[in-house]
């Protein structure tokens, strides 16, 4: 089995090493890209790498389901393994969705013009050159879905998890005992931790390399946890993803050539929590998120509007645009560090306590599966 898991590993970092400098080329060429905020002149980068990924995780994850039913004697819970597939799919198709869209109306106004030539056949729609292109291009920055939106959009994506009957019903609670959840669990728990997952992966961000880099270690540690505890599943989907996750990160640190989007943040978000789902190991996984938990009540404080990344000085370092801090990076902004001294410096911390995380969920009973 372990030399299937490699090859489907394999097959997950190939494609994405591969499919990026194309899908850069195809989301340039597309029109989908985003400004790199903390670069000099803010250039334009092609954004929604996810989509990339997404292909790399589904190719790999599908490869070791299926190889693993034809070539060994192993029993796997597939229709767990394509429920949370499935699941990260549908909430990676939502991402796309916010990355791609802008309302031309609203930004260019009345200087947009359309000239429509109607055929039997086809309606061709000719638009203004000088207006994607020329200075106007400078507004034409994607302002996405409401938050109200995707949040609504994000919740068919639970439905495969609910529909296999995925999770922990009940949970063994310190100094409580064990909880009964009922139907609390599939009908509002799963659901809600499913937004709420995707959507903080989403806010710790800002800085190139981010948010893949934390996914990464999050993912890892993930698959860590779910290997010591005899959860195959589980675990071959968060090393999967870690996977191709890590042939994006050589094109998305720093200089990043493609920014991950939200397909990316919200793809790792759900296959994450899938795997905290399929693994059983929720208490596991709230103790792993704490820092995104700590980003989002940051966030909070900023009734959401604050931004987490800030303005390139002329040394090279960045500043916070705000005076109080409402993002992890903002508590290393205005300390004389780059973008990617600030990157890599909130990854470390994220693997120390992943680390942490580890070492007390297999040396403290109460917290033992």
């Amino acid at each position: 089995m372990i030399e299937i898991f490699i090859i489907s590993a394999l097959l997950g970092f190939t494609t994405v090493l591969i499919g990026t400098p194309l899908a850069e080329k195809y989301l340039s060429a597309s029109g989908i890209v985003g400004r790199d905020q903390q670069k000099a002149g803010r250039p334009r980068v092609p954004t929604s790498g996810g989509t990339i990924v997404l292909l790399g995780f589904i190719l790999s994850v599908s490869f070791f389901a299926g190889a693993t039913s034809l070539f060994t004697d192993i029993v796997l819970d597939k229709a767990l393994i394509f429920a949370a597939l499935t699941s990260a799919s549908l909430i990676a198709l939502i991402g796309l969705i916010d990355d791609i869209h802008v309302d031309l109306a609203q930004i260019v106004g009345k200087e947009f013009e359309r000239d429509m030539i109607i055929s039997e056949n086809r309606t061709i729609i000719h638009e203004k050159a000088d207006l994607i292109f020329g200075a106007p291009q400078e507004k034409l920055d994607r302002t996405g879905l409401s938050q109200l939106a995707k949040m609504l959009m994000v919740l068919p994506a639970a439905f495969p998890l609910i529909a296999v009957g995925a999770g922990s019903w009940s949970m063994v609670l310190p100094f409580v005992g064990t909880v009964d959840w009922g139907l609390i669990y599939p009908l509002f728990l799963l659901p809600l931790g499913l937004i709420f997952v995707s959507n903080v992966v989403n806010m710790l961000a800002g800085v190139n390399g981010l948010e893949t880099g934390a996914s990464i270690v999050a993912s890892t540690a993930l698959g860590i946890f779910a290997f010591q505890n005899g959860m195959v599943e589980a675990s071959a989907i968060a090393f999967l993803l870690a996977s191709s996750l890590s042939a994006f990160y050589i094109f998305n640190r720093y200089p990043s050539s493609i920014l991950p989007g939200d397909s990316l943040t919200y793809l790792a978000g759900a296959a994450m929590f899938s795997v905290i789902v399929a693994g059983d190991m929720e208490k596991f996984g709230v103790f792993l998120f704490l820092p995104w938990m700590l980003e989002f009540f940051l966030k909070a404080r900023s009734k959401f509007n604050a931004h987490s990344w800030g303005e390139l000085q002329e040394d090279g370092s960045i500043n916070s645009v705000h005076s109080k801090a409402y993002s992890i990076t903002h508590f290393f902004m205005g300390r004389g560090l780059n973008e990617k001294q600030i990157s890599q410096a909130i990854i470390l911390l994220i693997l120390i306590w992943a680390v942490i995380t580890l070492a007390l969920f297999s040396y403290v009973p109460f917290l033992k599966p």
